[in-house]
C-alpha cells in the first residue's frame, strides 16, 4: 500500500537513532524501525529516501515495503 498523502502533505520527518517518524499533523505520527542507525530522510514525490549511516540509501515505497539504493 503506498503513503497515504497526508504524510506527505505535512513533511515533517523526525529521526531517533534507527527509527524514522512521520508526521501527519502536529501530534500523529507513524514508526518505520530500520534496524540500522539512520542519518538523514527525505520525501522524494510519493517515496521516503532515508540515508544509513553506511552510505546506503532506502527509498521507501510504503511502510513495508523498500528497495537499497
Amino acid at each position: 500500500m503506498a503513503w497515504d498523502p497526508k504524510y506527505i502533505a505535512f513533511g515533517v520527518i523526525k529521526i531517533q537513532g534507527d527509527r524514522v517518524h512521520l508526521y501527519s499533523s502536529r501530534d500523529n505520527y507513524a514508526t518505520i524501525s530500520v534496524g540500522k542507525p539512520v542519518t538523514g530522510a527525505i520525501w522524494a514525490g510519493s517515496f521516503l529516501n532515508v540515508n544509513l549511516a553506511d552510505g546506503k540509501v532506502r527509498r521507501y515505497s510504503s511502510r513495508d515495503s523498500y528497495s537499497t539504493i
